[in-house]
């Protein structure tokens, strides 16, 4: 027996875009309209879809087409517009209504569903319509007055009234109603009419099937449209007790926090404790060490201080010895000079004695002379000095050197040399002060080269200082680098002939700091702060933002273009400071312009002409997003330059310097006379010496003053030798006296050390026992640099602890401010209590509660999620082989077309195995007896997939004091994930079986591009005409539904063969078709449709003809 089923029997239309009145006729299989683009087929298919989705939207109207330059409306279509402009229904009120006619095989009724619409001439929108339905077929009348005008509104109701008492009023709901709303119309239309269908789900494919638009691909059509959502709602079983679990979850989590973060402060105050009792025994170990050394080094100085007092001792012994043989010695001579003092020859030697000593001071004085002498010649020799000595005093030099020296020519050139040396002097002191600032400036420069050669730009100090302070503040406030630039950094000058100019006006302003606007408030305040840096009254900070804000204009001819910058912002700045500054090149145009500059920097503003600071423009010349190589070039050169120039200067200051040290005459004119003449006194003193040396040698060859001299040389000799032994022995005993002052200080501040270290000390005999095993096999030295190498190595691992500490106790204390703790304790008394407290108190008590909650949840994850999809994922797997049964039904020359199913490849992948276990084949749980059944430890299905239980679990966990628009936004997640579909990957693939039976599998999507052509549409076709199918399949025969199918432009690029062969698969899936073709496809496709209509479009009126199809056939065959 035939199933039973909804047939769209005829379509009324009135006053509806280029039509006033028709009434179309439907087959129950193939309905073909033909006609060319704008003969007004899609006004056909838009007034179906209007009636089908309940809506006046524009979004679906004239799809296919796709044309943007003509889309269409609701009120358009009423309005009968055309493409000229024109209105069929212009400048008047009409009715219109848009009806379809629906008849039930099996319950052998009908009944019409529609739109009515009420349309004023003003009206510029829709203000009065209604959706209806009604009992019956289109009355008689079609919807006509008896003047042939459309049924008003509430000529419409009185229709539906009557047709309450209509024997066509069979059906289990009330289908005679004017739908108050949309929602209404379409719950009775898609229950009660179309026999439960699902609105969504149709409304969808039909906006889908209208242009064949897959956007997706075939496999996200299957899935969506073939294999329906479930309609279970698990998300609301176990959304209570997930809060209950993530509160407890929380509370056992943050326990657990504290106690971990509790543990690692007490690890590192534990390993801190450890370090430094290492650290105090290493260091009692460096004391014994210090100690023992002490004594050793105090015994080995005593027996030093000792052998020292023996040997003082015998040598001041030897010396008294000595001074007696001395004194005996010089009394005999004392006895012998006498009696030769007594004589004529002592009288002559005396006399000899006293010339010589005259002779001495002459010759030291003529000595003194030869200096001056020299010392004069020494301001004609040098020729820098000479420059400043006048000609009468190098004359008068001269003379002196000649011998030819006078009271008055002393006097002379003692004013003279005077007054050169202060010519000098002041010469020196220029040079000096020339000196300093050229190594001032020399200094400066080589630090600008410096800069230039390593990429940055030569700014002052302060400023540096000033950027890279705020630069880490702001950093530091925002948590991540904000950088802070110097505004000449940012932008470049593009024309260089207007190079200087623009150094010159932008002066200080280009060495301000400028920030991106978003930071500029905040910059500011930071800056403010900054005051207590040196030379910050010499730094700006540019407020970008309030530039930005100003949207400063640029004047015709200005500046500003001849610079770039790349940063919106920077181009805004320079907009501000240059936009309004001309360009000029003569005084008039300076004037005229009110605020300009010459390219040779001569400005004028605010009345007053003047000329830019070189220095601006030259040395701190700094603009450019790039170092300037020309610049480092010049600034070299000038280095260079000024190399040469201080090196010169100190060279002459060198020269003249050494003229300070000049003869100058200092002395009196009467000393310098006498040294003059003291040469030729001198000779006449060693006459007279020569006269008393032969008198004396006559003297001594007589016999007793002979043995006389020969007894006072032996004296002589022996006392000498005698004071030079005593000289030795007073050496020694000085120096036996010195060190041992040494040793008996070095034995002082030894005991004074020991008696330090010992302060407080208290004795410990292993420690003191280690020590002196230690020395015994290695140096002491060795020993103290390696405990002195534990002891540095200990405190460094002493610090790093301590950080390691502080961080611990910091980053608890951030966690858990409530404690009121600091961080910087002494003790760790008090986190020690606070852990445990955790331990002790607090951990149990919730451990357990939430392991019953989890329990539970698992239980009810298990049972309501994970069971749930395993179900629903095997009867999408039956249910697939239900659809490739039907599937096989239709081929395509040698192929067929099959769904496939597989696990997914994203994310959700991971839990495909979990969801499919066998263990959930078999029910291990009770519902009604959770308590007392199995835990999870005895579970074999958590323990195998205990991983994606808890990752599964998270999925579904609802976040925290979140609004209630995030709270939905989760849920449709959690939704995402109870939904079996998003664990599978849907596809259609073409099963190709060659001569030897061998069968390949191609992919849909990966064998024909998008829209690409007749084998490309195919397989699309066949997943939409199946995917109505299941759409529309009937479980029963009590609830016939409708089986509407609207293609328009349809096989558009399949041929014959193909398009026949879909329509056969349609006809077979017992789908009624409303198909829209061009008139070029009419040939091709009759044979396999049912009933067609011509389209036309004439003087702006659509004529829909109905095609007999044996007379078309005949017309082509030529039978008439």
């Amino acid at each position: 027996m035939k199933q039973a089923k909804k047939i769209f029997t005829r379509m009324l239309m009135n006053n509806w875009g280029g039509v006033s009145h028709k009434i179309m006729e439907f087959h129950e299989y193939v309905n073909l309209f033909s006609g060319k683009s704008g003969s007004g087929k899609s006004t056909v298919m838009d007034a179906i879809q209007v009636v089908l989705y309940g809506s006046i939207s524009a979004t679906f109207l004239n799809k296919a087409a796709d044309d943007a330059k003509n889309r269409r409306s609701v009120l358009s279509y009423l309005r009968g517009a055309q493409k000229d402009g024109s209105y069929n229904r212009d400048g008047q009120d009409f009715c219109s209504q848009i009806v379809l006619e629906i008849f039930d095989t099996g319950a052998k009724v009908s009944t019409c569903i529609g739109v009515a619409f009420e349309v004023g001439k003003n009206d510029t929108e829709i203000r009065k319509y209604t959706f209806f339905s009604h009992s019956g077929k289109i009355p008689e009348d079609e919807y006509l007055t008896e003047k042939g005008v459309p049924y008003t509104i509430a000529g419409l109701r009185k229709l539906v009234e009557k047709r309450v008492d209509s024997s066509d009023n069979r059906g289990r709901g009330d289908v005679n109603r004017l739908y108050p709303s949309k929602e209404a119309y379409l719950k009775t239309v898609y229950d009660v009419i179309f026999g439960y269908v699902e609105p969504g789900r149709m409304m969808t494919m039909e906006k889908s099937a209208i242009a064949l638009r897959m956007t997706n691909g075939t496999g996200q059509f299957i899935r969506d449209y073939m294999f329906p959502k479930s309609k279970e709602d698990t998300v609301s079983t176990i959304s209570d007790q997930l809060g209950a679990y993530r509160e407890i979850k929380e509370r056992v989590e943050d326990l657990e926090n504290r106690i971990h973060l509790l543990d690692e402060i007490s690890r590192q105050n534990l390993a801190l404790q450890t370090t430094r009792a290492d650290k105090i025994h290493v260091e009692q170990v460096l004391k014994y060490i210090d100690i023992e050394s002490f004594k050793t080094k105090i015994e080995a100085r005593s027996q030093d201080l000792m052998d020292i007092n023996e040997k003082i001792r015998a040598r001041e012994k030897q010396q008294n010895e000595n001074n007696e043989k001395k004194t005996q010695l010089t009394n005999a001579l004392v006895e012998v000079e006498a009696e030769l003092k007594s004589s004529d020859y002592g009288q002559k030697e005396k006399e000899l004695k006293s010339l010589k000593e005259t002779i001495k001071l002459l010759a030291r004085n003529s000595e003194q002379w030869r200096e001056v002498v020299k010392g004069l010649a020494r301001w004609e020799e040098d020729e820098e000095i000479s420059a400043y000595v006048s000609n009468p005093a190098l004359q008068r030099i001269d003379e002196i050197k000649s011998g030819n020296v006078s009271k008055e020519a002393i006097e002379k050139l003692k004013k003279q040399l005077s007054d050169a040396l202060e010519s000098i002097n002041e010469e020196v002191d220029e040079i000096g002060t020339r000196i300093s600032q050229n190594r001032k400036d020399l200094k400066e420069k080589k630090e600008m080269v410096e800069d230039l050669k390593n990429d940055r730009k030569p700014y002052r100090k302060e400023l540096k200082q000033a950027r890279q302070e705020l630069q880490n503040r702001l950093s530091t406030q925002y948590g991540r680098t904000i950088h802070v630039n110097i505004f000449a950094d940012l932008f470049d000058i593009t024309d260089e002939k207007w190079k200087n100019a623009i150094e010159g006006r932008m002066g200080r302003v280009k060495h301000s700091l400028v920030t991106a606007p978003e930071y500029a408030l905040d910059a500011a305040k930071v800056f403010r702060k900054l005051q207590y840096l040196g030379g910050i009254d010499e730094v700006d900070l540019l407020d970008t933002a309030a530039i930005v804000k100003s949207e400063p204009k640029v004047h015709d001819n200005s500046i500003y273009e001849a610079v770039h910058a790349e940063e919106p912002y920077v181009d805004q700045c320079l907009r501000r400071y240059l936009g309004r500054i001309a360009k000029c090149e003569t005084e008039e145009e300076l004037r005229a312009s009110g605020n300009g500059v010459t390219a040779d920097c001569y400005s004028y503003n605010n009345y007053i002409f003047r000329h830019l600071k070189k220095n601006d423009y030259e040395k701190y010349a700094c603009i450019g997003t790039k170092v300037s190589k020309a610049k480092l070039r010049e600034m070299e050169d000038e280095v260079l330059k000024l190399s040469e120039e201080v090196l010169q200067d100190q060279q002459m200051q060198q020269s003249l310097k050494a003229a300070q040290g000049f003869e100058r005459l200092n002395q009196s004119t009467d000393q310098i006379l006498h040294l003059a003449g003291a040469g030729e006194e001198l000779q006449a003193f060693y006459e007279k010496q020569d006269q008393l040396e032969k008198e004396l040698r006559e003297l001594r060859e007589g016999s007793r003053t002979a043995e006389l001299n020969q007894q006072k040389t032996e004296l002589e000799v022996k006392i000498q030798e005698i004071e030079k032994i005593s000289e030795q022995l007073q050496k020694e005993i000085l120096g036996y006296a010195k060190t041992q002052g040494q040793a008996e200080q070095d034995i002082v501040n030894f005991q004074n050390r020991m008696d330090f270290l010992m302060q407080g000390f208290v004795l410990n005999e292993e420690l003191q026992t280690e020590v002196r095993e230690a020395v015994k096999t290695q140096s002491e030295q060795t020993y103290r640099r390696k405990k002195s190498k534990e002891s540095e190595e200990l405190m460094k691992q002493e610090e790093e602890v301590r950080d390691l500490l502080t961080r611990a106790r910091n980053q608890f204390n951030q966690a858990y401010p409530s404690y009121g703790l600091t961080g910087v304790e002494h003790e760790n008394v008090s986190y020690d209590r606070i852990l445990n407290q955790c331990r002790q108190d607090f951990e149990p008590k919730y451990k357990d509660e939430f392991q019953k909650q989890y329990d539970l949840i698992y239980h009810t994850l298990r049972e309501n999620v994970i069971a749930t999809i395993h179900g629903e994922i095997k009867a999408a797997y039956r249910h697939r082989k239900e659809i490739n049964r039907m599937l096989a039904k239709i081929k395509f020359s040698d192929s067929i077309y099959q769904i496939d199913i597989l696990p997914a490849e994203n994310e959700n992948g991971q839990f495909y195995e979990m969801l499919m276990a066998p263990e959930l084949d078999s029910k291990v749980l009770d519902d009604d007896s959770f308590d007392g059944q199995i835990t999870l430890g005895e579970d074999t299905f958590y323990q195998k997939y205990e991983q994606q239980i808890q990752r599964l679990t998270e999925k579904f966990m609802p976040p925290k004091d979140e609004d209630a628009r995030s709270l939905s936004q989760h849920r449709q997640q959690m939704e995402q994930y109870v939904d079996y579909r998003n664990y599978l990957t849907f596809s259609m693939y073409e099963r190709v079986e060659d001569e030897d039976g061998n069968v390949k599998k191609n992919a849909v999507d990966d064998m024909a591009g998008r829209d690409s052509g007749g084998e490309g549409q195919n397989p699309k076709y066949v997943a939409l005409l199946a995917g109505f199918a299941m759409l529309y399949m009937q479980q029963t025969n009590r609830d016939s539904k409708i089986r509407l199918v609207l293609l328009d432009e349809a096989f558009s690029k399949m041929d014959k063969e193909r398009s026949e062969v879909c329509l056969h698969y349609a006809r077979e899936l017992e789908l009624q078709l409303i198909v829209c073709v061009p008139d070029e496809r009419l040939q091709s496709l009759i044979r396999n449709v049912d009933s067609v209509y011509g389209f036309r479009r004439y003087q702006n009126q659509v004529s829909m003809m109905h095609i007999d199809k044996g007379e078309y056939l005949d017309m082509i065959e030529g039978k008439i």
